[in-house]
This record gives structure tokens, C-alpha cells and sequence, in this order.
């Protein structure tokens, strides 16, 4: 029959890294962000929940039941993503399916999926509504706001900073 475990709990240091670990093992989840998809070009971000203002070329994690679906993300509605224009700013698309954001570059829409499915694409020129924003991926073939429209700041759920 196996001995029991003989814990001496005079020993401070043991208990206070597993303190530590249960600590860190809770808060963590919910402090860092691990995207799988090619869609972005980091890997691990560092959240900060309900924040004040997010701006255009930041990352940000937000919810979308109905998209997350029509994209076939099954285990999460969360989507992390760049902001490629915010409100107030002007967003325009050319004839060639070019995104611009006050006359600067953002992306080019495509016709067909990698699958060959044809693509429909946002078409909008104006400003970007109050409470909407324009995210994209860096990925040529990332499914975003070129195809789905604006996203409503009010799904952010966190501003995500790379970290690798």
C-alpha cells in the first residue's frame, strides 16, 4: 500500500509557491490571448478588459456570436483582430476593391475564398459611424471587415498587446 503524502506545513516557501501557482493559474486565462489562426502576425497577446478607448492600429478581442458562426469558430465567439479604422475617420473603397482609411492603404478585398467560394465585399465610402470600427486581419486572405462590415465597439471585450 502506497505511503501517504507527509506535507510539512512548516515549510513556508512550499506553500507559498503553490499560493503563487493557484494564483497565477486563475488570473492568467483572463490576462493573455492565444490566436491559432494565420490571420494575424502575433501569436500571444496580453489583455486589458473594458478599456476606455481603442483606437485605430490596435488589437482588439471582441465577441460575435453570428459571425464566429459563418466563420466556423465552434468552441469560442471571441475574435481578435486589428483596428483598421475607427469612427470619425474616413473609409473608402475603389473600384479595384481597395480599402483606404483617410487616404492611407489598409487592404484589398478578394473575389473568391481559399476554398474558391465567391466573396461578397463591403462596399462603403463616408465616414465610419460613432460606435463602429473597421478591423481587419494582416493576412491577405483573413476574413474580415472587407467581407462582414463595420464591427460595433460595444463587442470589444478586450485591447490585446502582442507579445510573441
Amino acid at each position: 500500500m502506497p505511503k501517504p503524502l507527509d506535507l510539512d506545513f512548516r515549510n513556508w516557501r512550499l506553500w507559498l509557491a503553490i499560493t503563487c501557482l493557484l494564483i497565477a493559474g486563475t488570473l492568467l486565462p483572463y490576462k493573455v490571448s492565444v490566436t491559432l489562426t494565420p490571420s494575424l502576425k502575433h501569436r500571444v497577446y496580453w489583455l486589458t478588459r473594458n478599456p476606455e478607448r481603442v483606437g485605430r492600429g490596435e488589437y482588439v478581442l471582441f465577441r460575435d456570436k453570428e459571425l464566429a458562426a459563418r466563420v466556423g469558430m465552434k468552441k469560442s465567439e471571441d475574435m481578435m483582430k486589428l483596428v483598421g479604422c475607427d469612427e470619425g475617420d474616413q473609409l473608402t473603397v475603389d473600384a479595384e476593391k481597395k480599402f483606404y482609411c483617410n487616404g492611407e492603404y489598409l487592404v484589398r478585398a478578394k473575389d473568391f475564398s481559399l476554398k474558391g467560394e465567391p466573396l461578397q465585399h463591403f462596399a462603403f465610402n463616408g465616414t465610419v459611424p460613432k460606435g463602429a470600427m473597421f478591423v481587419m486581419g494582416e493576412h491577405k486572405d483573413s476574413y474580415d471587415s472587407r467581407y462582414f462590415g463595420f464591427v460595433d465597439k460595444s463587442r470589444i471585450l478586450a485591447r490585446a498587446y502582442p507579445i510573441f
